[in-house]
């Protein structure tokens, strides 16, 4: 593909890319109907002390969703002149796309129905367009990349990808031949549509699959890229159908009328199903990146570190952190030298409690608390000492 040769900031990284689209009629064809909506653009510039801010178009979409330094989405703008053939597919969109001066890092892709025509804003707050000066709010298309892995609260096992998208998104994961293989076919000029995949990923919690999401927006003025998965329902081995797989029509999912956004109920029927949108510790840069749009952390620091409670077979933990942090316990049994940690408690608060059970009585523990923060720092406090009573 010609255009990855004028990345600025993504030669070292391994790919997810995601899908925004320009809306049909409900039945994917023909024109747009319906009226503009211009909202005000934030163009307030998040902190970046590794990117051009001239270059750098930070959650254009306002996802507002938590994000970490090492986590998200990267990639570039590619788009359509005006004298180019209007394509209908990614391929011809790659080959023959002209590459726009910007980066863009999102945080995930959640992007339900919604008019767009506001263009993309870089950091210093100008408008990114194309080489004639009109802005980018039709005829473009996005190439994302990252690593997919599990939060922390999913268990290990096979999962389902799926796309909801408007226009063509096109989703790929390694080959295991040194290329791609696409596992989510949502491509063509449609409106909202959902793809599914038909065959599962397998992921456990040392798993980061790297992947690719190419997107391109055809005619103004909706745009959508939700990317979804879920658990591969046990003991099925083919191909695993929802009723919504291959349905489509811009006012099926969301209603993009309301400000914001508005799930409708086959969206929230997906939810029943196990569907989940991927969130942004979902997306995990490769070890040498980072999300500029993400102001540094501070050190995170353990402070204030007590223990409370102690009975025979359990003691409570208490202390705060600087930074809003997860919460874990790690015990020794000193005469055993047994030891093990507590599941780790995902909510991000700076006053932490934690309960650890199943203790001994009248033993003689050694105990911890470890934090950890969304962009990765780990924290872990001194060494206490405690006895269980008899």
């Amino acid at each position: 593909m010609k255009f990855l040769t004028k990345l600025f900031l993504l030669s070292f990284l391994v790919s997810t890319a995601f899908a925004v689209s320009g809306c049909l009629t409900e039945a994917g064809t023909g024109t747009e109907s319906g009226s503009t909506v211009v909202t005000e653009p934030d163009t307030t510039p998040p902190q970046s002390p590794s990117a051009d801010p001239e270059r750098t178009v930070c959650d254009p979409f306002k996802t507002n969703s938590p994000q970490a330094r090492d986590r998200g989405l990267v990639g570039n703008l590619f788009y359509l002149t005006d004298d180019q053939p209007r394509y209908n597919n990614l391929a011809d969109f790659l080959n023959n796309a002209h590459v726009a001066e910007a980066n863009i890092y999102l945080d995930r892709l959640f992007i339900p129905t919604r008019p767009f025509d506001r263009g993309f804003y870089t950091q210093a707050g100008s408008l990114v367009t194309n080489a004639s000066g009109t802005t980018l709010y039709e005829y473009f298309g996005l190439h994302m990349e990252s690593q997919l892995q599990l939060s922390p609260d999913e268990p290990a096992g096979y999962y389902q990808l799926a796309t909801l998208a408007d226009d063509g998104a096109v989703v790929k994961i390694p080959d295991g031949a040194g290329g791609w293989k696409t596992i989510v076919n949502n491509d063509g000029t449609h409106s909202t549509k959902m793809a599914c995949a038909t065959e599962a990923i397998y992921l456990d919690h040392n798993t980061k699959i790297p992947v690719v999401i190419d997107y391109y927006q055809g005619p103004r003025y909706h745009i959508s890229l939700v990317n979804m998965w879920r658990p591969w329902p046990d003991g099925v081995s083919n191909t695993v159908v929802d009723p919504l797989c291959g349905q489509q029509g811009n006012s099926l999912f969301f209603d993009s009328t309301k400000d914001p956004v508005e799930p409708k109920t086959p969206f929230y029927e997906l939810l029943a199903r196990n569907w989940k949108v991927l969130e942004n510790a979902n997306y995990y840069f490769p070890d040498q990146s980072e999300n500029p749009c993400v102001p540094a952390e501070q050190p995170l620091a353990i402070l204030s570190f007590t223990l409370l409670n102690v009975q025979r077979d359990s003691i409570t933990l208490s202390w705060t952190t600087n930074i809003a942090s997860t919460s874990q316990g790690y015990w020794k049994n000193t005469a055993t030298m047994a030891s093990g940690t507590t599941a780790v408690n995902p909510a991000l608060v700076q006053t932490h409690t934690l309960t650890i059970t199943g203790l001994s009585p009248n033993t003689l523990y050694s105990i911890k608390a470890i934090s950890t923060t969304p962009g990765g720092q780990n924290a872990i406090s001194d060494e206490r000492a405690f006895r269980t009573l008899r």
